[in-house]
């Protein structure tokens, strides 16, 4: 007689956080932070981030466009720091950055980073380090960054509660573009440190447009670290 019983467990993904984002490369951070001002966004606070990412030889996490990530955090007004990791899927579209993205808070980030190691995922060499000024207007949080290395970029995003929601809040983050000025020819699709290793390897960052014919070209990155970026 079998007394075994089998268990099936339904894996539920309706509410995975999905990170709806745009990203477009700015020449003048003041003048974009008093652009966001005069449209009514409220600064929520200022930071210092420094991003290390981790791969695998077993499982090349870049072959499968996606992301591990520990990021330590610096609050520049209270001087306070935290830390947290974050895993991030494949990009779900052709005319963002969006991705599925699970976040947790760190306690003690080098007992993570001892277990990640322990199970063969390596720091890689290239750090993220960029100073941010975050504003938010409703459900848009619009991030004004300075990149060591690479320039000024303004991200917009909208965290959605499932797939279902990602339309939605991208057409809301393209209204919020319009407004300031941007178009979606002048979005890219490349994240900072996928830049940074290109930077290291030829001194050049590929930048995707998000055009029909999903345009590809290369721009030079200056000695000051600012590559092309839309005039507003």
């Amino acid at each position: 007689m079998n007394n075994k019983t089998e268990v099936k467990i339904e894996m539920r993904n309706e509410y995975t956080p999905v990170e709806v984002e745009v990203k477009i490369p700015v020449c003048s951070l003041e003048d974009t932070i008093k652009r966001l001002e005069q449209d009514g966004f409220c600064l929520a606070g200022t930071c210092r981030e420094e991003d290390v990412y981790y791969n695998s030889a077993h499982y090349d996490l870049r072959e499968h466009d996606k992301a591990l990530r520990i990021r330590r955090v610096t609050d520049l007004d209270t001087g306070k720091t935290r830390a947290e990791f974050n895993c991030k899927g494949p990009k779900l579209d052709q005319v963002s950055v969006s991705r599925m993205e699970l976040e947790m808070h760190l306690e003690t980030p080098e007992i993570l980073e001892r277990i990640l190691e322990e199970l063969t995922f390596l720091p890689v060499p290239c750090a993220v380090r960029k100073t941010r000024f975050t504003y938010t207007r409703g459900r848009v949080t619009v991030a004004v960054d300075r990149v060591e290395g690479l320039g000024n970029y303004l991200e917009l995003e909208i965290i959605g509660q499932g797939e279902e929601q990602r339309p939605a809040c991208l057409k809301e983050i393209e209204a919020v573009m319009k407004e300031l000025g941007y178009e979606q020819k002048d979005t890219i699709r490349i994240f900072y440190l996928s830049m940074l290793q290109k930077k290291e390897k030829s001194g050049t960052v590929e930048v995707i447009f998000n055009e029909e014919e999903n345009l590809r070209y290369e721009y030079s990155i200056s000695m000051e670290g600012l590559g092309d970026c839309p005039v507003h």
